[in-house]
């Protein structure tokens, strides 16, 4: 009897260990008398073992009041922390900044803050950044970004901060003054940003004095080439540059770029809207050491010329040994399919089949024009895909059934570009369904089950014309680990909410799935709110966008079902609202008692309520 009792302890961990979706505070909730008695006389080494595993927060809530010896392990242990501050309660939160956060400071190597209402808080005053020595790697998501430039400044004594991303929740106003706070941290190899300027004629600056460690940089909002330029001065050990857009400008200033970062080996374009003979300018500045080239336009047809391409490669790019090239743009809807087999016989040349750089092409249908799409092929790399309905003048042969396996955010475009797809997705967690879905000629899970992975996903976004509820249920069925819903889709149908809510998978759903994020960007009635309020019990974060919907009485609803219905939510954001409205909401809030202890916020045309 003896012998089986660790065998029972190292079981709870190993079920924890296997079933990621599956909090131990989830666990506690529904046994808890059976999960105390199992985790009271863990050993310390198999209670550090769950401690690394599991996220803190979660350590926290299941272990501090469980017992003195395990509260014990917890606070005077100096293993490192990792932080992780996005939709927990005000109370919640209050409780854990005092008891784990303030008391440990010194232990945190990783800190996430996805709430706009903590930040003030952590860093209050903001002196206390500095106090973070083990700091190694620092996000903000969703933060206002007035405050970014005192914490980092108080950051740049910090021994050990070699990663930040910064994506703030509105635009920013002083973009010069946080890119040299950011880039005078002494340690930073790893920057990642989001830098919406709030006035486009505030340019970025070039810098004369600051040389940055940075040697990986991205950029997530569009950057136009002499912002590029400015940036680019700040980093001279730079080696990894990632930009999702970039749009060009006079191509006269392109004669001054700048060879400050002339040490790149890889660069990722997403979505580049320069002509090509804007890229050669670039190229000859900073691509002379460039190993790996990502790059994707819809600019320029010159973009499919083979022989600019080898010369271009040969002069400045000696080093490149992976190029990645796509090319999207509208062709005429009488095509000459023997034009685009030049292209293709072009870049099938001896100096591409050397190097092992194939290319294909195909016509989509989108916005009912063809859509050319020229691009590599094996292997495919990019972590994106979009799925566009086939044109009818594809009449080359299609290739067979691929696994893509690199991707992890697809989009398809309709039914049509559904039965269409003949490739699998198979470590794809995010999904957007836009265009048509009206569920009229299939079974929408099984067609996407041929597709994409569907219990992988974690992330799922509507933006349809038309989907009815009854589809969102049986797709939510298919989803079991969804934690992220975004609902924006006008519908057309009737929706009677009672007869929905007695439907026998609708309960089943609302019992089991673990939603904790949702987000309606357009809705016409109340109905779909009460109905997504209804489906998702668990939800934390709740995103809506008041437009055309009456103010008081959809907060009203909302705040009522929270006490009842979906008691973990804790915050709520509301789109489109303007700054008197916030008055509107805090009489409304306490003439009806809707919420005792709860903050409120206006951030950029956006009204945020945290309790």
């Amino acid at each position: 009897m003896e012998q089986s009792k660790p065998q029972r302890r190292t079981n709870i961990f190993d079920y924890y260990r296997t079933n990621k979706q599956i909090k131990l505070t989830e666990v506690l909730e529904r046994s808890p008398q059976k999960a105390i008695t199992r985790f009271e006389d863990l050993s310390n080494e198999l209670f550090y073992d769950v401690f690394n595993y599991l996220d803190v927060y979660d350590v926290y809530k299941a272990f501090y009041n469980l017992n003195i010896r395990l509260q014990s392990l917890l606070i005077d242990s100096t293993l490192p922390l990792n932080i992780n501050i996005s939709s927990m309660s005000k109370p919640s939160f209050q409780n854990y900044h005092r008891h784990m956060i303030m008391p440990n400071k010194h232990r945190i190597m990783s800190l996430s803050i996805s709430n706009p209402f903590v930040v003030d808080l952590i860093f209050s005053p903001v002196r206390i950044a500095s106090s973070f020595t083990r700091l190694e790697k620092l996000i903000f998501n969703n933060i206002k970004s007035k405050y970014l430039v005192n914490i980092l400044h108080h950051c740049a004594s910090l021994p050990n901060l070699t990663s930040l991303i910064i994506i703030p929740i509105d635009h920013v106003s002083n973009r010069n003054d946080l890119c040299a706070t950011i880039f005078r941290l002494p340690k930073l190899k790893y920057c990642e940003m989001s830098l919406i300027d709030s006035n486009q004629s505030n340019s970025l600056t070039i810098s004369s004095d600051i040389a940055s460690p940075v040697e990986h940089l991205v950029i997530n909002n569009t950057l136009y080439l002499n912002e590029l330029n400015a940036l680019l001065t700040y980093v001279p050990q730079l080696r990894r540059l990632t930009c999702r857009s970039l749009s060009g400008n006079d191509s006269q200033y392109l004669k001054t770029f700048s060879d400050t970062s002339n040490n790149l080996t890889h660069v990722y374009f997403d979505t580049i809207n320069i002509d090509f003979n804007q890229l050669e300018q670039i190229s000859r500045s900073l691509f002379k050491q460039l190993q790996v080239l990502y790059i994707s336009t819809d600019n320029d047809r010159e973009y499919l010329n083979a022989n600019r391409w080898e010369h271009l490669i040969l002069s400045y790019m000696p080093y490149l040994r992976i190029f990645d090239f796509q090319y999207m743009g509208f062709v005429d809807n009488d095509i000459n399919q023997m034009t685009y087999d030049s292209i293709i016989n072009q870049f099938s040349s001896l100096f591409w089949y050397g190097r092992k750089w194939f290319f294909k092409y195909q016509f989509d249908l989108k916005e009912y024009r063809n859509l050319l799409v020229f691009s590599s092929s094996n292997p495919y790399r990019r972590k994106q895909h979009t799925s566009y309905k086939l044109a009818k003048h594809n009449v080359r042969k299609r290739s067979g059934k691929k696994n893509l396996n690199s991707v992890n955010y697809l989009e398809i475009q309709g039914e049509d570009a559904m039965a269409s797809c003949v490739n699998y997705f198979p470590n794809t967690t995010k999904l957007t369904l836009s265009k048509n879905f009206n569920g009229n000629s299939i079974c929408l899970e099984l067609a996407l089950k041929r597709i994409v992975y569907l219990t992988q996903l974690t992330t799922l976004v509507i933006e349809c014309y038309d989907f009815n509820f009854e589809q969102l249920i049986k797709l939510l069925h298919s989803t079991p680990n969804l934690h992220t819903l975004a609902y924006n889709c006008v519908s057309t149908y009737e929706i009677n909410v009672k007869l929905i809510q007695q439907n026998e998978l609708f309960r089943l759903i609302s019992s089991k799935n673990m939603i904790k994020n949702v987000t309606i960007t357009t809705s016409n009635s109340l109905e779909n709110i009460k109905l997504l309020i209804a489906l998702c019990p668990q939800m934390q974060y709740f995103t809506i966008n008041r437009y055309g919907l009456p103010l008081e009485s959809m907060t009203e609803l909302i705040l009522s079902k929270s006490k009842a219905h979906i008691q973990h939510l804790c915050l709520l954001g509301i789109k489109n609202t303007t700054r008197p409205m916030v008055a509107i909401l805090k009489t409304l809030i306490e003439s009806e008692g809707l919420l005792d202890n709860y903050v409120i916020k206006y951030i950029d045309s956006d009204i945020y309520i945290w309790w």
